[in-house]
């Protein structure tokens, strides 16, 4: 796995080149860390996670989800599995166990479909529910599209509500500019 992410991550940097200095704490992550050890949700130096930013074109809307630990409205995502194949595989099993959408297609942002459309660190806070020390998240962020709003299952153990959202509801709602700024670019430019 730690071979996959040095590979995406140098293929992002040539879609984002500006980014490099934001991905040197990831660049230094790495360097320390085994492809075991990035994909432990129990390493607490930090952990690669993946996570996609669903929009429904029709609608022109966002789905976020009410993260119960968090305590606040998210995009899907989460840790990657051991027998995950890459990142994005995980991103796509991420988006189906926690809201049942299965037929959502990945926007490419590079030749290699599995380059995400943003990488950020950010930090989480101690988890009471799962006793989890604060720790760094790896994000592997993809926006996917569907064509139109499906029926929503969400996983009511990690999840309380779910709603759809437009970009500027998103905005508020989802405090990173960085992603948003390529989100926004992108839909309002493919998908009027």
């Amino acid at each position: 796995m730690k071979n996959q992410v040095l590979e995406l991550l140098s293929e992002y940097l040539k879609v984002f080149p500006n980014e490099k200095e934001r991905q040197n704490s990831l660049l230094e992550y790495l360097k320390c860390h085994d492809s075991k050890e990035i994909i432990d949700w129990n390493n607490f130096d930090g952990h690669i996670v993946a996570s996609g930013f669903i929009y429904a074109k029709e609608e022109k809307l966002f789905l976020v989800l009410y993260h119960k630990d968090m305590k606040c409205f998210l995009y899907p995502g989460g840790h990657i599995n051991r027998d995950d194949k890459s990142i994005l595989e995980s991103a796509k099993r991420e988006v189906e166990e926690e809201t049942g959408i299965t037929s959502c297609k990945e926007v490419k942002v590079s030749t290699n479909a599995m380059v995400p459309i943003d990488i950020d660190t950010h930090l989480i806070l101690y988890n009471e529910r799962l006793n989890l020390k604060e720790h760094i998240h790896f994000d592997f962020r993809y926006l996917f599209i569907i064509d139109e709003i499906p029926k929503i299952h969400i996983d009511s153990q990690e999840l309380s509500e779910y709603k759809w959202i437009s970009m500027e509801e998103l905005k508020k709602n989802i405090g990173n500019q960085v992603v948003l700024n390529k989100i926004d670019k992108i839909t309002s430019e493919n998908f009027k």
